[in-house]
């Protein structure tokens, strides 16, 4: 493939007149991303997302500037594109939300180079297509509000919705969260597991290994787990490897992870039982494989972290069919931004994803001609940490 173009585009879905998506770290105001844009010589339009950006859209445009000089003006392998960018970026872009910017230049060339290919991204990716499964599971993700009563209803949504794994998040403090748990137990279908994500990867005062193990105690006591999400700071990861030797729930992370040698420290002192790469956070697809590779050869599951708009839905599910994944992560809170960007929203059956729903050439993303203007930016918005 070769460049004929590259843009950055930032968006807003303002959700502040919804009902209020708070978790114990900060809140939702708006569902902030920025997104690149690549136009090939042959017309092919590709669109990667910055993970990053859902918090710090405003640093995406910058960066992508920087980036520049580095993107080959040659015919190139959108498989290489990523570690050819970080080879000549290391000073400044190795990790935070660069690497998120790599990993959205990467995305976006790769989606452009399956459609010259008339390829869907999957098969493009896959080093053996016909070892891709027909279906992978995808879990309900989102359980924020601001009281039991608003977490529950949306588990029961999801429950109609035939999803066998819901994930929700941590309340404000241990003793909520464990309230929070003693509320939906006895209202949950029988068949249904949870995933309990306290979010303390990215929290401003994170818990102490003591709160942190005592919630995770009351949580594999309390509700059919699947697994227990990011319970310590992402860089305490001697924290990671107390909780997880303390419980026999399955401990999982860390999704803010932006340098795939970071997870291959958390797995060397046990710190997980899962890891959850997220592919627009830590490099695009080439380093997302081998932290999944690596995880595999040491006995550790990857389930995919996946937030923001349809274009990270899409390839992310695109990339867990390429690499055999189980399970992938979508997000059901109210987003109309991801629906937008989305050429036609996979259906998800009994919590099954069918790769025969991803038979469109390339990701299946799209940037509606009406997108900057229906999801005007909004700066200052966003995820907020408090």
């Amino acid at each position: 493939m070769k460049i004929a173009s590259i843009r950055s585009v930032l968006l807003s879905y303002d959700n502040r007149n919804d009902p209020p998506l708070e978790w114990v770290g900060g809140r939702i105001w708006a569902w902030n991303t920025a997104l690149v844009e690549v136009t090939t010589e042959s017309g092919a339009v590709g669109l990667g997302e910055v993970s990053q950006s859902t918090m710090a859209a405003e640093a995406v445009p910058g960066l992508l500037t920087a980036l520049l000089p580095y993107i080959p003006e040659e015919e190139f392998s959108a498989k290489t594109v990523g570690d050819h960018l970080r080879s000549y970026t290391r000073f400044w872009a190795r990790g935070g939300i660069a690497s998120g910017v790599i990993a959205a230049v990467e995305m976006a060339c790769l989606d452009a180079e399956s459609k010259e290919a008339g390829l869907p991204l999957w098969q493009h990716l896959a080093v053996d297509p016909l070892a891709v499964p027909d279906s992978i599971g995808g879990y309900a993700s989102g359980g924020l509000g601001v009281t039991p009563e608003q977490v529950f209803g949306w588990i029961s949504e999801q429950q109609d919705a035939g999803f066998s794994t819901v994930k929700i998040r941590a309340m404000r403090d241990p003793q909520t969260t464990i309230e929070l748990m003693d509320y939906i137990a006895p209202r949950l279908d029988s068949d249904l597991k949870v995933a309990l994500d306290l979010v303390q990867g990215c929290a401003s005062h994170p818990w102490s290994i003591e709160d942190a193990v005592e919630v995770g105690r009351a949580f594999q006591s309390t509700l059919p787990y699947h697994w227990y999400e990011e319970p310590c700071a992402a860089e305490d990861i001697a924290g990671y490897s107390a909780v997880t030797a303390a419980l026999e729930v399955p401990v999982s992370g860390v999704e803010s992870y932006s340098v795939a040698e970071d997870f291959g420290h958390l797995m060397n002192i046990d710190g997980v039982r899962i890891v959850q790469p997220d592919l627009g956070m830590v490099g695009g697809y080439a380093q997302f494989a081998r932290v999944v590779t690596e995880a595999r050869g040491r006995g550790v599951d990857s389930i995919p972290h996946v937030w923001g708009s349809g274009i990270q839905l899409l390839n992310s599910t695109h990339a867990a069919f390429a690499l055999g994944m189980p399970l992938v992560e979508v997000c059901t809170l109210n987003n109309p931004m991801r629906d937008a960007t989305q050429s036609a929203p996979f259906p998800i059956r009994n919590g099954r994803i069918e790769r025969s729903d991803l038979a469109t050439v390339g990701s299946g993303a799209v940037l509606p001609d009406d997108a900057e203007v229906r999801f005007e930016f909004v700066p200052g918005l966003g995820m907020k940490i408090s």
